[in-house]
């Protein structure tokens, strides 16, 4: 492994058949200072040296800046090179080699070292590079005892992996662990923790641990807009747990709030309980009314949610015709404020369709099957894109007639995705 400048550059100028002399005149470097670093006499140069003569030499900025760091004794040049790195997106591999090696410089005030990475990677905007440095800071924060970096990076790498929807449920757990540090973080963070946590929380069906989350928000915002928004996330997670006389005392205090999207969720949410305890006609009403002024954010709940009450009443050909709206939906995905839970729900739907479709066009059936497996893979949802899968394999027994060449490839390519994801 060549790791010293001398064998770089001499092994690097015998490769291209360069005499010292040509190198000297290609790179505008003093022969002489070539030869004492080829002997190694010389085993750091200058930055500025160490540049032209790799760009003669086709040397990467990854390879001899790895040397020039191990050898660099002098913090503030380290920080120099990781920002001039940063500059040009390098790989966050070696961004995380360089901050490490400028925490690591003896003789210098730790505290101060990690909020100098700290704020580096506060204020940089590539995501890669971002987490290198937050993960740094955390990675060498623990290692010394540094309990309120800990907590800081640790939660700046939350907010950026949270929104991996394919990798959720690690995700969490890494959330969840900062609570252990909790004490370390400001005001605005602990309540910012605790509800990006339970609106994750929801998003993977643990509905208890998201209304305990939602509640210390509750009682520790000082933004009305945080309450409610906690508010509303205890409503329909007592709402998935069946609690739903609970779940309508929670609706009744969301109502009170006074933001311009509160009717609109508050009518959905009422027609989606009245649906749930068996008011069909009246939830139907009520989604309608809906439906009429909602927001591309609601929409997949409400159309979903239609479609299921439409089954109850063996409405079969209006559950249909809400297929027309499936484009929308697709669109309303792009909304920035788009959750996990968003994406599960619109998995559902395609299973909704692809049940409905059953006895009319098989095919179509078996289309949206594997829709439905495939937006359940988008939020690492193997089990359920499993059985979407499986009501296909289901049908296929029970009439072997539809089996195609073209269908087993494409149930193939699904498990294989599946698989990628497991």
């Amino acid at each position: 492994m060549i790791d010293t400048f001398a064998d770089i550059i001499r092994h690097r100028r015998s490769n291209l058949k360069l005499t010292m002399d040509k190198l000297a005149e290609k790179a505008s470097v003093n022969k002489s200072i070539i030869s004492r670093i080829e002997n190694g006499e010389v085993k750091k140069p200058e930055i500025n040296t160490i540049k032209s003569l790799a760009e003669a030499l086709e040397i990467s900025y990854d390879e001899y800046i790895r040397i020039y760091i191990s050898l660099e004794r002098n913090a503030e040049v380290i920080l120099k090179i990781l920002q001039e790195a940063i500059s040009i997106s390098c790989p966050a591999s070696l961004i995380t080699e360089i901050s490490t090696r400028y925490l690591e410089i003896p003789h210098i005030d730790s505290y101060d070292a990690i909020e100098n990475i700290f704020t580096t990677a506060h204020d940089i905007n590539h995501t890669s590079t971002k987490l290198a440095l937050f993960n740094t800071v955390v990675n060498y924060s623990r290692e010394h005892g540094v309990m309120p970096y800990i907590a800081k990076g640790m939660y700046q790498v939350y907010m950026i992996e949270r929104n991996d929807f394919t990798n959720l449920q690690a995700s969490y757990h890494f959330g969840e662990n900062i609570l252990n540090y909790v004490d370390f973080l400001n005001p605005k963070e602990k309540v910012y923790i605790h509800y990006y946590l339970a609106v994750h929380a929801y998003s993977l069906m643990r509905f208890e641990e998201s209304v305990k989350l939602s509640e210390y928000v509750i009682k520790n915002a000082t933004q009305e807009e945080h309450k409610a928004l906690s508010i509303y996330n205890i409503c329909i997670s007592l709402y998935q747990l069946e609690r739903f006389i609970e779940s309508e005392s929670y609706l009744e205090e969301y109502k009170k709030f006074n933001f311009s999207y509160i009717s609109d969720t508050s009518t959905m949410l009422t027609g989606i309980l009245n649906a749930k305890i068996g008011n069909l006609e009246l939830a139907l009403t009520q989604l309608h009314s809906c439906l009429k002024n909602t927001s591309d954010y609601n929409i997949i709940f409400i159309i979903s949610e239609l479609m299921e009450v439409y089954v109850k009443l063996d409405r079969i050909e209006d559950a249909i015709s809400l297929l027309h709206y499936e484009s929308r939906l697709i669109v309303s995905l792009n909304d920035e404020r788009t959750t996990p839970s968003k994406r599960r729900r619109l998995a559902y739907f395609y299973r909704q369709v692809g049940t409905i479709l059953l006895s009319r066009d098989i095919e179509q059936s078996f289309d949206y099957f594997l829709k439905s497996a495939s937006e359940y893979m988008k939020v690492g949802m193997g089990k359920n894109a499993l059985e979407s899968v499986a009501l296909i394999n289901e049908a296929i027994l029970e009439n072997d007639s539809c089996l195609t060449t073209e269908l087993i490839k494409k149930i193939n390519i699904t498990f294989k995705q599946i698989i990628e994801i497991s």
